[in-house]
């Protein structure tokens, strides 16, 4: 069986992964990228026979052209699977014309809010009928629909990648996975809990994301940890962060900060990478209990309220703290989360 593995937009190369590793042995997978995913797909090729590369830019009729010539491409395939199956006219492009060709297509959904509302949605789904989502909970309050099916698996598996990193024994560190942004995560409050009531010092908040102070939230956070005299409770990073190094940080973290805003979106439509780099490295979460609701996040972490963080903050001096009994649900084994990506693609595992 052959089958191709597609992602068109620069963001989300952390779940093809899972997927390449998934196909290994039951399928030949080729893999058809963004330019901008070639310095982290290295270790693909020990999975995939071969790897191609959209181009990045194209005029609009090279644009339709190129669309024409793709979809014929994919159309020798038995399967295709769109690692983000939204928000790219080059992809509504493509799948609508490859409603000409019997090739059977899935997608990963990333914000399935997207399923309910969107006009181009409702296009790509006259061909997608199968869509993933990233999280078992969005299983249960994504609303029915009766054309299209819905399966959850979880991206959670990565390279094995070098460790650079000698962590003091005596520190605990709370790294926040991302990018710097005050629209995604709330900064503020971790800042006000800290000089409310300063914990001992051998506590490190890691910033995970490159700090730029060129850019106005880089700046403002910079700005409020300096003003505050916080500057020794954080790592931070001027530069982009290389992926061995990235996941060193996530490998030796002690706790896994979110530091969502509250948005409902987390607990109806999509789930933070933030949740499935705790969930791959088996590392408990210190999380808002707004999250509670999804299962995952009430077994494997710590909660704080919106008027507590600081004292929660003030018992991690010591990882006495973590819930005795961490990811025992056999969902967290690779075999488990391979047959489920594999029997909905009606593909035949081969049993490790």
């Amino acid at each position: 069986m052959k089958i191709a593995l597609v992602e068109l937009s620069q963001s989300h190369e952390e779940c093809l992964y899972s997927q390449v590793q998934f196909l290994a042995g039951s399928a030949t997978v080729d893999l058809y990228l963004h330019p901008k995913h070639k310095a982290q797909v290295t270790p693909y090729h020990n999975y995939s026979k071969s790897i191609f590369y959209i181009p990045a830019r194209l005029g609009l009729l090279k644009k339709i052209a190129y669309a024409f010539s793709f979809a014929q491409t994919l159309a020798q395939y038995d399967k295709v699977i769109f690692n983000t199956a939204s928000s790219s006219k080059l992809l509504r492009n493509t799948v609508l014309l490859l409603q000409f060709f019997s090739v059977e297509c899935f997608g990963v959904v990333h914000n399935a809010k997207k399923l309910e509302s969107s006009f181009t949605q409702r296009l790509i789904s006259t061909k997608i009928k199968k869509y993933y989502v990233l999280n078992d909970h969005l299983l249960q309050v994504i609303p029915r629909n009766k054309t299209i099916r819905l399966q959850s698996f979880y991206p959670i598996y990565f390279p094995t990648f070098s460790d650079p990193l000698h962590k003091p024994g005596n520190e605990v560190w709370l790294v926040i996975p991302g990018s710097i942004d005050f629209k995604r995560r709330d900064y503020s409050r971790l800042i006000h809990a800290l000089k409310e009531k300063p914990p001992p010092k051998n506590l490190k908040f890691v910033l995970l994301g490159r700090l730029n102070i060129a850019f106005e939230d880089g700046k403002t956070l910079l700005e409020s940890i300096s003003k505050n005299n916080l500057q020794h409770y954080f790592i931070t990073f001027e530069s982009f962060i290389p992926n061995h190094v990235f996941h060193a940080y996530i490998k030796n973290a002690d706790f896994i900060l979110p530091l969502l805003v509250l948005h409902d979106a987390y607990l109806k439509y999509k789930i933070s990478g933030s949740f499935n780099l705790a969930f791959a490295y088996k590392k408990p979460m210190l999380c808002h209990n707004f999250f509670k609701p999804i299962a995952d996040i009430a077994k494997n972490a710590v909660f704080y309220n919106s008027n507590s963080l600081s004292e929660v903050v003030q018992t991690l001096s010591s990882t006495r703290t973590v819930p005795k009994a961490l990811y025992t649900d056999p969902k967290w084994d690779f075999d488990f989360q391979r047959d489920r990506y594999l029997n909905f693609l009606n593909v035949v595992p081969v049993q490790s």
